[in-house]
């Protein structure tokens, strides 16, 4: 009888020797494994890597496809990779060094059936900086409101579920960003103005280290691809003017499919208009890193945003 997932889990490893075992454990404890399949990146990978992954495929054949990159490839061309070989209506990207709490899939599931409008499901997490740490920063994320998730990343991207069939929409992850494709993608959903929702309850630990397998590029990159991602959705105030240079290796008006570059406005047909509505906010920028950088000097900006996770529970 054919095998017929509900979610599928995409996965891509890059030297994640250190956490592929328990990985595949904290998968198949998930109250929903029944139902999952997982779609598994493996790039560039050790003999360790490859024996592990085909032991549990050995376990769950007709669960696990493990497709292979013998040359590293960025984390958005990975994604895509999994997403186009992926065979449940519902897809989540779930990195190795990062766990799920098991009944996290099952809630979300529930909570998007519930509520069919929605394009993907998002919810509370902790941000721990060793893996298998169960203490960290809670990262409140804030009920879905357009306005606000076009202008960052609101829901962050480690535990999301989102139907499969958004590709048709908004298109598939930028392969252009190593590390924040994610983000590009939910920003992306918004400007489209689809609808999001959050699922109640912790769904997971983010592990947040400098050799972690989201971070390993550093901060600099980071900083570099989400200064991209602001102008591209004309998040004007945010832009770090210091990155300007930087960013003109990308295509900002244009996303990397494979070897093809589509135009942006094949998604968004009327961004021209949206980002032009939007220019009034580079003068706000100004201030903002006048008001920022008189804050340091005074003393009190590691205050400020102390302040500012407490109260808001978010960017502003």
């Amino acid at each position: 009888m054919a095998f017929y997932p509900s979610i599928s889990v995409l996965t891509s490893v890059y030297q994640g020797d250190d956490y592929l075992t328990q990985f595949f454990l904290n998968l198949r404890n998930q109250t929903i494994f029944p139902e999952l399949e997982l779609v598994l990146v493996l790039n560039e990978p050790s003999a360790d890597e490859k024996k592990v992954a085909k032991d549990f495929q050995l376990r769950a054949p007709d669960q696990v496809q493990i497709l292979f990159a013998h040359d590293r490839e960025t984390l958005g061309s990975s994604w895509n990779r999994a997403w186009k070989a992926s065979r449940a209506p519902y897809v989540t990207m779930w990195n190795v060094d990062d766990r799920r709490v098991v009944d996290s899939l099952q809630r979300q599931l529930s909570a998007m059936e519930e509520n069919p409008e929605w394009s993907l499901c998002y919810g509370d997490y902790l941000t721990v900086s060793e893996y298998g740490k169960e203490q960290g920063i809670h990262r409140f994320t804030l009920p879905y409101k357009l306005a606000n998730f076009r202008r960052y990343f609101a829901q962050g991207g480690a535990f999301w579920l989102f139907k499969k069939s958004i590709s048709g929409i908004i298109g598939f992850f930028d392969e252009q960003f190593m590390v924040g494709p994610d983000m590009d993608l939910s920003l992306r959903m918004a400007v489209r103005g689809l609808e999001m929702g959050k699922c109640d309850g912790l769904l997971g630990h983010f592990t947040d280290a400098s050799v972690g397998l989201s971070t390993r590029d550093g901060a600099h990159r980071s900083a570099i691809e989400r200064t991209v991602i602001q102008l591209r959705y004309g998040v004007f105030d945010k832009v770090n003017y210091e990155l300007l240079e930087q960013t003109k290796e990308y295509r900002v008006d244009s996303i990397k499919q494979s070897t093809s570059w589509i135009p942006l406005s094949t998604y968004l047909p009327d961004l021209n208009s949206y980002i032009s509505s939007r220019k009034p906010l580079w003068i706000l920028g100004v201030i903002r890193i006048w008001f920022r950088a008189a804050m340091k000097r005074l003393g009190l900006l590691d205050y400020l945003h102390r302040a500012q996770n407490k109260y808001l529970k978010r960017e502003i």
